[in-house]
């Protein structure tokens, strides 16, 4: 049995609405996959509206990462 075999087994388990749940979360994973994207279009568009505002803030790299991380702890 493979390890993929062994979570839909332990997924069926599961009650009804926290499959469905999974399933959901797993159905993102893969259109995100296919679409090389996590964002969605509508989405894009605000980051390319932003990117294109001069008056839009502007955060370093090495910024961004350090508030990030300081959310995480």
């Amino acid at each position: 049995m493979t390890r993929l075999d062994h979570l839909f087994e332990r997924i069926r388990k599961l009650p009804a609405e926290r499959q469905e749940a999974i399933t959901v979360q797993i159905d993102c994973l893969l259109e995100d996959e296919e679409s090389g994207s996590v964002l969605t279009e509508a989405q894009w568009a605000e980051v390319k509206a932003a990117l294109a505002d001069s008056q839009e803030p502007v955060s370093a790299h090495d910024d961004v990462f350090k508030r990030l991380a300081a959310d995480m702890k």
